[in-house]
Order: structure tokens, then sequence, then C-alpha cells
């Protein structure tokens, strides 16, 4: 007969096991925002940021979904981190994990916004944290917000023609 500190040593030992191997959900970030403040007028800035967007979606999965010249929004979907398939049964795959990114241009200004991905994860292999997780999404927002500013900060030739 199994006594009672055994059953319970097992049902510690069997959820330490399960919590190292089990995926967290992890809660979605504030979206990345960014203001610049450039030398171009509204209809160069709304060149620049296609350009900017052309140049940076540089896979086939990351597009350009929306534009509208007039109110001055580019939308695009930017692939973040490409998920993996596995044909291991011991390993799992990973899914890809996706951004939207607006773009809004005024006279002299643009602003680009950068929301997280939904369905983030992080995953606890052997106490080593893997996955697309908050600071994953911060640095990587970070760095395209980064090229957006340089970018648009650039004189451009629609500025003098």
């Amino acid at each position: 007969m199994i006594t009672k500190k055994i059953k319970s040593g097992l049902l510690f030992l069997s959820l330490i096991i399960l919590a190292s191997c089990g995926s967290i959900p992890v809660p979605t970030p504030e979206p990345a925002i960014k203001n610049v403040n450039t030398e171009s007028d509204k209809n160069s800035n709304f060149i620049k940021a296609n350009e900017w967007m052309v140049q940076s979606f540089n896979n086939a999965k990351s597009v350009v979904q929306f534009k509208d010249k007039e109110a001055g929004i580019v939308k695009g979907k930017y692939l973040m981190q490409a998920g993996t398939v596995s044909t291991s049964p011991y390993v799992s795959s990973t899914p890809s994990f996706y951004s939207i990114i607006t773009i809004r241009v005024k006279d002299s200004i643009s602003r680009i916004e950068i929301n997280a991905p939904s369905g983030m994860y992080s995953q606890k292999t052997m106490g080593i944290e893997v996955g697309f997780t908050k600071e994953s999404f911060q640095n990587k927002a970070n760095v395209l917000i980064e090229g957006f500013e340089v970018f648009m900060k650039k004189e451009s030739l629609n500025d003098n023609w």
C-alpha cells in the first residue's frame, strides 16, 4: 500500500516535471509607439513611409495590407519571428508571430505603432525560457522603430523636385 507521504511526493515530482516543460501564455505587451519629426511635408512623408515598409518587409510573409494617401495611413503585417515545423515526436512545432505596423503621417510628423502579436508564448525547457516573449517583442520593435526614425529623417528626392 502506498503511503500518504509517497503519494504526495509523487504528485510534487509530477508537477515539477510538467511545469518545467509546459508552455506559459505571455500577457500581450502594450504597442510600441514613436513620433518622428521630419523636414518633409505629408506627401513626402507618405512616400517615405511606403518606401521604408517595402525595404523593411524583406520576407514574402510580411506585406503592406492597406494604404490611404488622403488619410496618411500605411498598414502592414510584419513577420516578427518565423515558426518552425518539427518532424520529431520529441520536439514540438512553434507558430509564426506577426505584428500589425501602422504608420500615420501628417505635415512634418510621422507616427509608427507596432502592435504585439497575439498568442505570444514562453516555454521553459530544462530551466531555459524559449519562445516569443515580451522582451523578444520589445527588442524587435525597438530595432524597427530605430530604422524607421533614421529613414524618415533622411532627405528624400521627393522633397525638392
